[in-house]
Formats: structure tokens, sequence, C-alpha cells
């Protein structure tokens, strides 16, 4: 029987992928009023800039990014997406663009917290709330 050796870098590959595959869980309390209003000063506390102080993308910052900063107000956008997807984005940022990775600055828990309020945030304006 004839062994085939892997080269290296697809080995770390495989293992990068599967690191990335980590399943999320979000806690209990995800759609609850305190974690959203927690989500909320940590928004304006650290996304507000780019995102802008409504959510809605408008931020003081957006005009000098070179992609243009998602839009939480769009009704659409909570029913294209999963909180799990939102907390990988919020802890790993997203390459190739100005969103940057937050793991480093929140907690786990604040993470949640945020997605909680962008969540809500979304869902708000696609049941026609303001």
């Amino acid at each position: 029987m004839r062994r085939t050796r892997m080269h290296p870098w697809l080995l770390m590959l495989l293992a990068l992928s599967a690191c990335e595959g980590r399943e999320v869980t979000a806690p209990p309390d995800l759609g609850g009023a305190a974690a959203r209003a927690r989500g909320r000063e940590l928004f304006l506390q650290h996304c507000a800039l780019c995102h802008g102080e409504r959510a809605d993308g408008r931020g003081l910052r957006r005009s000098s990014l070179s992609k243009a900063p998602a839009n939480f107000r769009d009704p659409s956008w909570a029913t294209r997406t999963t909180p799990q997807r939102v907390y990988r984005i919020v802890r790993d940022g997203v390459a190739g663009t100005p969103m940057p990775a937050w793991k480093a600055t929140l907690t786990e828990r604040e993470s949640w917290d945020l997605v909680a309020y962008l969540m809500g945030v979304g869902s708000e304006q696609a049941e026609g709330r303001r």
C-alpha cells in the first residue's frame, strides 16, 4: 500500500478551516431587553463612528472608508444573517474591509450583547417600529 504525504500548507489550511467552523452558541438571553441595552451602549462606544449612532451606516467616518458600513436598520439585514454569523464578524472582523476584529477589546459576553442590539435593530425595522 502506498502512503500519500500531505504538504504542510495543506495540513495548516485544513486545521484553520476546522477552527473557523467551530459552532458558537448564543446565550439564552440574546433577545432580552437587558442584553440589547448593554449592546446599545457598546455600539455607541465602539461602532457608531462608522455605522452611525442610529446604526444606519451613516457614521462620521463612512466617507473615508473603502467599503460602506452596514446599515443595520435595513429590514432585510436581519433576515439575511444569523446571530452566530454576526458574532463571528464582531469577534474576527472582515478581511479586506475596514471592519476590524473586536475580540481583543470585547469579552464574549459583550460581543453577544452587541449582537443582541444589532439583531434587535434589524428586527424592529422589519416589524415597522422605529
